[in-house]
């Protein structure tokens, strides 16, 4: 996950920090069939944010021949929930309730980009603003709340 991504994945944190953004990634991105299946990658963590890239093509299309609104969704809503899971204790979850996705530009292949950042964080509630840009160009513009779930008793 790391390779090739130099210090752009884990930014100016302290040891500490980057022992907790490093256990995400193991736990929450490496470990998710999902994730693998649409080819997420972390391209960046820090407090309160994520970067996430996927390669898109074909495969991706709608029967319109542009990149499905499904998976810049996908992308999207994983972006903002790392985000999230960076503020949180490793014993808790970030939980989806609403996502709400903008398509401003149709995109058939190349790498898209999505950036989420935690607006506000509740003690059980939050909200998180995301873009997914292809290059300088806006993709979708979105925003998530999510339910901060407790450690199970």
């Amino acid at each position: 996950m790391e390779e090739g991504v130099g210090n752009r994945l884990w930014g100016a944190c302290s040891a500490q920090e980057e022992e907790t953004y490093k256990a995400i990634v193991r736990e929450r991105v490496e470990n998710s069939p999902f994730y693998l299946h649409m080819g997420l990658r972390v391209t960046g963590l820090g407090r309160g944010w994520a970067t996430f890239e996927m390669v898109v093509g074909k495969r991706f299309w709608n029967v319109g021949g542009v990149v499905h609104g499904g998976a810049l969704m996908s992308i999207a809503d994983a972006a903002a929930g790392v985000s999230l899971a960076t503020l949180l204790d490793r014993d808790e979850r970030p939980v989806t309730i609403e996502g709400k996705l903008n398509f401003c530009s149709p995109v058939t292949e190349g790498v898209i980009e999505a950036r989420g950042e935690v607006v506000k964080k509740g003690k059980l509630i939050a909200v998180c603003d995301v873009e997914v840009t292809e290059g300088d160009r806006l993709v979708a513009k979105g925003i998530s709340t999510y339910m901060v779930v407790p450690p199970e008793e």
